[in-house]
């Protein structure tokens, strides 16, 4: 780092442990509805980064057609997002015949260098090859502590892999891959995600129960309203043959609960459960409603704290319909238009305390090295100082080493600081701090990776600061 005399040097003071929240918010982030968005976009938007990004591909390597996304290849055989021979996600590049070099590759990478998770889901053939599973288990093994969701929602009837096989035969693929993704990828953790029950309390689909045993984490997807067959029309209230669903705050939070009981009666067991999809759809009732849904649903889960309830992902951040925090814009999908949920989902509940992540400081040894450790977005090791703020500053910006990937906190806002940027502006998040901030720095992996070690991958990567970061503080100009 060159030296500047306008700036002061900072001597790490404390250790900051970073924890997982008591329910994580975690975001899809491109589907059969919408493009990817660059994290940098995202962050900068909402001001914190989630705990893990959810990414939706699909693997039919034995289809006419295959790897072509199935829209571009065939038109649908009637008005339904999923009549076509295959199911409409991206395809996943990667596999016996393909590379890592396309997707979801690099926004795997992209994902973990903002210091998030990923959460792959993938539906698939039931007939893929064990050869096939233990190529594409290498190629997540790099990932380190990510999450894969195989053939979610397999209880239904829309998907590709559903129309072709029974619940029997589903489970029996979700088993198989879990066991060689144990073995080949051991860092990667599994979803199943299904789940409906009768008026008794029982499970619907029994033949799918053996999957509990084998999944890391169970799920289920829940929309609090549906337009299920966007785009093909719109709905409205009068409907005599329905295209939509709404559920409800109440009928949703209840069936999530018999779920879960059904879920630990059926297995013998406790796993932590997570909502993988859920949104209320604005094509239903607008968008007023659907935010008014939302923060509704969002203040039940905070007020009631059900500890099974690890994780909510918000389907999705942009979405050509009305199922994201943005919605795309007709003239130009590179541009987002704000949601009536947005605000309040970006200036409240990711600032909740049960939707956030702990941070605990202790005292930095004065003989120890400003190392910083990462294994996952809720469980890594970095550096905090407390710096003084003077009222109304013009600049506080922070100079760090310049091929460092960091992940800076400044009181509540967060940024990211990528290898070859030097400066970050934090101005306008300590205009209101008072008289001191609290500065934590993590390090995700630069690359986006775990470095391999033997025969292996290392399961956290490790950054040490030999060059000190600095800040430059400046209080209000005299103009």
């Amino acid at each position: 780092m060159p030296e500047h005399p306008h700036v002061d040097p900072l001597e790490p003071t404390s250790r900051v442990r970073l924890g997982p929240a008591p329910c994580a918010l975690d975001l899809g982030d491109g589907s059969e509805r919408g493009e990817y968005v660059a994290q940098d976009y995202i962050l900068r938007l909402l001001g914190r980064p989630h705990r893990s990004i959810n990414l939706m591909y699909c693997y039919y390597p034995y289809d006419k057609g295959w790897p072509k996304r199935a829209s571009d290849v065939f038109k649908p055989e009637k008005p339904f997002a999923w009549a076509y021979p295959y199911d409409d996600y991206f395809p996943y590049q990667g596999g016996p015949k393909g590379s890592t070099r396309g997707e979801p590759f690099a926004q795997m990478m992209d994902v973990r260098r903002h210091g998030q998770d990923v959460t792959l889901t993938l539906a698939m053939d039931c007939a893929v090859k064990s050869d096939h599973l233990e190529r594409i288990a290498e190629e997540l093994a790099p990932f380190g502590r990510m999450r894969i969701r195989i053939n979610h929602e397999c209880d239904g009837t829309w998907f590709a892999y559903s129309k072709r096989y029974t619940h029997k035969e589903i489970a029996d693929f979700f088993i198989r891959f879990a066991k060689i993704l144990r073995k080949r990828a051991p860092e990667v953790q599994t979803i199943c995600c299904w789940g409906s029950v009768d008026e008794k309390g029982n499970l619907r689909h029994p033949d799918l129960a053996p999957i509990l045993e084998h999944a890391h984490i169970w799920s289920l997807d829940k929309y609090l309203s549906l337009h299920f067959a966007w785009p093909f029309n719109v709905c409205e209230e009068e409907e005599l043959v329905k295209t939509f669903t709404a559920a409800g705050v109440r009928a949703v939070y209840d069936d999530i609960v018999a779920v879960y009981d059904a879920f630990v009666r059926k297995s013998g067991e406790k796993k932590p459960l997570e909502i993988c999809e859920f949104n209320a759809d604005g094509d239903v009732a607008g968008r007023v409603r659907q935010a008014e849904m939302l923060r509704q649903f969002y203040r039940k889960v905070a007020e009631k704290k059900p500890r099974f309830l690890k994780g909510i992902t918000y389907y999705q951040f942009r979405d050509r319909g009305r199922l994201g925090l943005e919605q795309e814009d007709p003239n130009c999908r590179d541009v987002g238009i704000a949601s009536a949920f947005l605000k309040p989902y970006r200036e409240v509940l990711l600032h909740e305390r049960h939707f956030s992540p702990t941070e605990a400081w202790s005292p930095l040894p004065r003989s120890a090295r400003p190392t910083m450790r990462w294994r996952s977005a809720h469980d890594a090791e970095g550096l905090g100082w407390k710096v003084r703020v003077p009222k109304n500053p013009s600049f506080f910006e922070i100079l760090a080493p310049k091929e460092a990937n960091l992940l800076i906190r400044v009181g509540n806002a967060w940024f990211y600081k990528r290898p070859g940027v030097e400066w970050v502006d934090a101005t306008e998040a300590v205009r209101a701090a008072g008289p001191t901030v609290r500065v934590s720095v993590f390090a995700p992996p630069a690359e986006g990776t775990n470095p391999r070690r033997g025969r292996g991958f290392a399961s956290e990567t490790q950054t040490t600061l030999d060059v000190r970061p600095a800040v430059r503080v400046r209080g209000a100009w005299a103009i």
